[in-house]
């Protein structure tokens, strides 16, 4: 029996050494108990030891995480270009990803760049990344002609955690190099692993009590515009806002925002919308929405930021703890009135979450409100998800609404969804039914079609054979149908495969088959799709790609199917380390449109970006936009931007302005608008 006791607690304590501690000191530490040097090659997926020697030590002073690189470089050494924060550079790289709640499963990522532009942001649950998210990190590099070294300062307070020391958290730390694109990490992770890639992440274990330093951050901005066209400066509320963030705790934070602003953004891509059914969707910049920990596990189709074109006031608080999340947000928009006729309302939104959670098993709730003078709408979510073994889930959905507003009678409607997730070996299969009533409202978010019923199941694989001529290759299945619930009525229903591959070379290839019926005005079209592409960037400096795609589409101002086509050829690059481009141009024709039906059967559309690095803080971005598509007396449209951009200090910027546009009316050029505007924002 004391065998036994002894046997059970030397198991024990094995376990507990077994993490990696993260000792405390406030100047560098370089010792064998705080290094690590054991990468392994993830892409390829053969687990061979790195080539090149390559060291990290980590430390923590209680304020911040501290991690020194210092790696081996030889002739294949890519620097990359000098760039603006969060701007994705093709060079060398080293990372490191933070995971402080493995049970929600993302990771806080930061990169070192050999010209030293910082680039960080967030890894969702479903492996995306999302750069809006940042911190206030920094590193120092030092390179010469065999090593690099870098040290990496990441401030514990832009990390949200919870719980009292020993903080038990994971890592993952990646070195990738761009002349033969191969990733080495510690430890062994791919993200096609699913969850996976975030439980087998690396542990570590910090000892000490870290600075509970409440993090505040406050961003105020003022903008003064001038019409060059009228001559006339104007200034008004709407040119000053605020942007506020605190951290009552390090698993808490409470954002306000009054007035966000666009104005530093270039003009939007000219891209082909003449054929849509549904209005574009945009994704959101906006650092009021951007957070780091999704409490509100919603998605577009409830809840669609971009509606609130212009708040005049927001306010949200999120938070976090070992068995549940939760969240509230608030927001009223902006009223506008032109020629008596109102734009956009002054709609209040309203969001409340809670989300218990289990090693397995969570239940995301979240209550959503749209209102004004008499009216409302709320909608309400339940969504319980049991992974009831590694990588296989099951989940539901059921939401709920009501809507009332004058002149129109009262409604509730109800949207349910179940599905499975499973992954084996390279082999991902996802399943999903629903089933959404007629008087389903959810005016906060997406959703254009009701009363149907759909089943989707989509099947694919990611294989890394690494061979001669195929470094890796995928390819992937999809089928879905739904029905009319009125009257079971084919409502839409489409299957299609693809297949992509990239070789050794740095050239891609990818084929793209679909066939489908569509129900519109209560008639069926039958439509297909064939897209094939290929591209190669084996030179730094001038990449390509050229697309092909063909099939018969539906028209629906025509209510009627043509045989389409459309070809699209991009080029891009680096030129020295400051200057970076793209431009690209696509062709769009239309076969056997009737001569009187107004719409043109053959246009084009290009883009083209430049961008003048002359330091990681002061950058020129300029841009040209163009498409004739031809419409009523309208034959043309050109575009033009340029940004100056300075960041005088830390998450501090001047941006400087220009933009245009210009419309082709009856073979003459007529200036739609041309603006001048100054920015500053400075953050506290």
């Amino acid at each position: 029996m004391g065998k036994i006791f002894v046997t059970l607690i030397l198991i024990f304590t094995g376990v507990i050494l077994s993490a990696f501690t993260i000792p405390f000191s406030q100047t560098e530490l370089k010792t064998d108990v705080n290094h690590l040097s054991e990468f392994v090659r993830i892409s390829p997926d053969d687990s061979l030891a790195i080539p090149l020697q390559t060291d990290v030590w980590l430390w923590h002073d209680k304020e911040c995480l501290f991690i020194h690189w210092e790696v081996e470089v030889n002739e294949s050494f890519e620097k990359g270009r000098l760039a603006n924060t969060d701007e994705w550079i093709e060079c060398d790289k080293l990372r490191i990803q933070i995971i402080t709640d493995v049970n929600n499963y993302y990771t806080y990522f930061f990169y070192s760049n050999p010209f030293g532009n910082k680039y960080d942001g967030i890894r969702g649950s479903d492996m995306s990344l999302d750069t809006a998210w940042n911190s206030n990190y920094k590193y120092e590099n030092n390179i010469s002609d065999n090593i690099w070294i870098s040290t990496m300062q990441i401030p514990i307070k832009d990390l949200r955690f919870y719980g009292k020391p020993p903080y038990e958290w994971k890592i993952i730390l990646t070195r990738y190099f761009e002349k033969t694109e191969d990733y080495y990490s510690i430890p062994f992770g791919k993200i096609e692993m699913g969850k996976d890639y975030f439980r087998k992440a690396f542990d570590i274990v910090i000892k000490e009590e870290l600075s509970q330093t409440k993090n505040y951050r406050i961003t105020p901005y003022l903008i003064k515009k001038y019409d060059l066209l009228e001559e006339t400066d104007f200034f008004d509320l709407d040119n000053v806002g605020l942007d506020f963030s605190y951290n009552p705790t390090s698993a808490t934070k409470v954002k306000i925002s009054i007035n966000p602003d666009f104005s530093n953004i270039p003009l939007d891509s000219e891209v082909d919308n003449t054929n849509v059914r549904y209005a574009p969707y945009f994704s959101e910049n906006r650092y009021f929405f951007i957070e780091d920990l999704d409490v509100f596990g919603v998605s577009s189709n409830l809840f669609y930021s971009r509606h609130i074109m212009q708040p005049q006031y927001a306010v949200k608080l999120t938070g976090n703890s070992e068995n549940y999340s939760y969240g509230f947000l608030s927001a009223m928009d902006k009223k506008v009135i032109e020629e008596d006729e109102t734009l956009n309302s002054d709609d209040i939104y309203n969001m409340l979450a809670f989300k218990p959670k289990w090693e397995d098993i969570f239940i995301q709730m979240t209550l959503l409100n749209r209102m004004n003078k008499d009216y409302h709408n709320e909608m309400l979510m339940i969504k319980p998800s049991w992974e009831f073994k590694k990588n296989h889930s099951v989940w539901s959905e059921v939401n709920y609404s009501i809507k009332e507003m004058p002149g129109s009678d009262y409604e509730s409607g109800y949207a349910m969804y179940c599905g499975y997730n499973g992954k084996k070996k390279d082999f991902n299969i996802n399943l999903t039914c629903s089933q959404m009533s007629k008087d389903f409202n959810a005016d906060m978010g997406r959703i254009y079609l009701t009363d149907f019923s759909a089943i989707n199941i989509d099947v694919f694989q990611e294989t890394e054979p690494n061979g001669k001529f195929v470094k890796k290759f995928g390819s992937g299945f999809w089928l879905n149908r739904s029905i009319i619930n009125d009257n079971k009525e084919l409502d839409g229903q489409n299957a299609g495969l693809n297949f992509w591959a990239n070789s050794p070379y740095k050239i891609s290839f990818s084929i793209n088959a679909n066939i489908g019926q569509e129900n519109y005005e209560d008639s069926i079209y039958d439509w297909d799709f064939f897209f094939a592409s290929i591209g190669n960037w084996s030179l730094s400096w001038l990449s390509a790609r050229i697309s092909y795609s063909s099939g018969n589409s539906i028209v629906y101002s025509l209510s009627k199917t043509y045989r389409n086509d459309n070809v699209w050829f991009s080029l891009w690059g680096d030129i020295g380390s400051n200057v970076s481009y793209s431009t690209s141009i696509q062709k769009q024709r239309y076969f056997d449109f009737p001569d009187d039906c107004g719409m043109d059967n053959e246009y084009w559309i290009g883009n083209t970006d430049i961008t003048i690095n002359f330091s990681n803080l002061l950058s020129l971005s300029n841009g040209f936009r163009f498409n004739n598509y031809e419409s009523n007396n309208l034959t043309s449209y050109i575009g033009v931007f340029s940004n100056l951009r300075f960041e005088f200090k830390d998450n501090c910027n001047l941006y400087v302005g220009y933009k245009s546009a210009q419309d082709e009316i009856e073979e003459e050029y007529i200036t739609d608008y041309k603006q001048a505007y100054m920015k500053v924002s400075y953050t506290f």
